[in-house]
């Protein structure tokens, strides 16, 4: 394989008569932009041969002037020789010309009438200081001593300004964004798995999601099927209104709707085993009064999914948390939703958990419900009038699925 070489010229060339630059300008804070034009302006003074390269540069942003010299005491030391490299493509030559450094102040105009200001309100200060330790009292005196030691010299801080200013810009540079702050608190959420950009309502929680298929095929529902005259003692838990009428319904009817009664047989199992105290979830016994005859896999399922074990615990404790419990509460009302086409009466699952409206409500949102008042025709099917309809709650699921945006800032008192 063939290498070609190139050749490159380097010249260093002097800065042309009566052409300024080109310079290398520091802003310490705030830059111009882009498109900012500066003049350039010799010393009047240029006698002495050390004189000749003193420039200083100016412009005029309408809002800040900003202003540099390369001499004096706001020079920037000087410990070597900057150059800048130009290329021309067209003969390989590569020139160097000397770019003197220049360190640029900048002065808010706005603020300069106050500067002026300030400084008569001090004049008029000192008189008046003067007045006190020449004609003033003992207290007086003190006063005036007193504050004078805790006076702050504003001007000391204008040399720590532009750092003050860098570290403030690399404190907040890390801190995340609107959008990474929504996305943090989505993937937070304590939900079931879901679909953010399903078509369909019902594929934003898949059946599988929510009951895996081998815990799904080992359902006992048909202990409900046997016990014809009292079927709900065959639930775990015979307290929910919701599953007792929902199933005592489903049982009604000639042909059996049999995906419907598993599934609340499997609500029955959640409820059942969010009443298991905290201190009792590992033991036997209390877990084969409270859930029956669950079966092995569904508890297994259950344990991975609503409880935690605290990190340096030697007995491997099985413990609930209040984001794994309301985690278990999400998955109830998930599965609910499936079988009331996705509206459903959310005040109905505050009587069977025995929570307040309020939680019921942030739960079904999490979920990416709307928490809405019943309509005038659902007020009417329910006869109930518009003041007690007030505690009467609809959750529904739509598409797209959207979240609530995280809360900011304390509580409203």
């Amino acid at each position: 394989m063939s290498s070609s070489k190139r050749k490159v010229t380097l010249e260093h060339v002097k800065a042309d008569e009566g052409v300024e630059g080109p310079f290398l300008a520091v802003f310490p804070g705030i830059t111009p932009p882009k498109d900012t034009a500066f003049n350039v302006y010799k010393p009047n003074t240029e006698d002495a041969k050390g004189k000749k390269k003193r420039r200083i540069i100016e412009a005029d942003t309408g809002k800040v002037e900003f202003v540099g010299q390369n001499f004096g005491e706001t020079a920037r030391p000087s410990y070597c020789r900057y150059v800048i490299a130009i290329r021309n493509k067209e003969t390989d030559t590569v020139t160097f010309k000397d770019a003197p450094v220049i360190a640029v102040n900048r002065t808010i105009k706005s603020l300069k009438n106050a500067k002026l200001h300030a400084s008569s309100k001090d004049q008029f200060l000192q008189a008046k200081n003067a007045l006190g330790e020449a004609f003033g009292t003992k207290k007086i005196k003190q006063q005036i001593k007193s504050i004078e030691r805790n006076a702050v010299n504003v001007s000391t801080l204008d040399s720590v300004a532009s750092i003050l200013h860098d570290s403030i810009s690399a404190k907040t540079s890390a801190l995340p964004s609107k959008a990474e702050i929504k996305s943090r608190a989505d993937e937070d959420r304590p939900i079931p798995p879901y679909d953010i950009n399903a078509a369909k309502v019902e594929d934003i929680y898949k059946m599988d999601s929510l009951i895996p298929p081998a815990e799904y095929q080992l359902i006992p529902f048909k202990s409900l099927l046997e016990k014809s005259t009292q079927p709900l003692a065959a639930l775990p838990y015979q307290d929910s209104q919701y599953v007792n009428d929902a199933l005592k319904a489903a049982l009604s009817i000639s042909k059996k709707d049999r995906h419907r009664i598993r599934l609340l047989m499997y609500i029955s199992f959640l409820m059942a085993f969010r009443t298991v105290p905290d201190k009792r979830l590992d033991d036997s016994e209390t877990i084969g009064r409270i859930m029956g005859d669950c079966p092995s896999l569904i508890l297994e399922g259950f344990y991975e999914r609503f409880t935690e074990m605290p990190e340096g615990n030697d007995k491997k404790r099985h413990t609930f948390t209040p984001k794994s419990k309301d985690k278990l509460l999400c998955w109830i009302f998930a599965i609910a939703l499936t079988l009331e086409n996705f509206n459903m009466d959310a005040s109905a699952m505050t009587r069977d958990m025995s929570l307040k409206q309020t939680k019921v409500n942030e739960l079904f949102k999490s979920l990416g419900c709307k928490v809405n008042e019943l309509s005038a025709s659902e007020r009417a099917q329910k006869g109930v009038g518009a003041e007690d309809a007030k505690g009467m709650k609809r959750a529904i699921l739509t598409v797209p699925l959207t979240f609530p945006l995280p809360k900011r800032g304390p509580k409203a008192k």
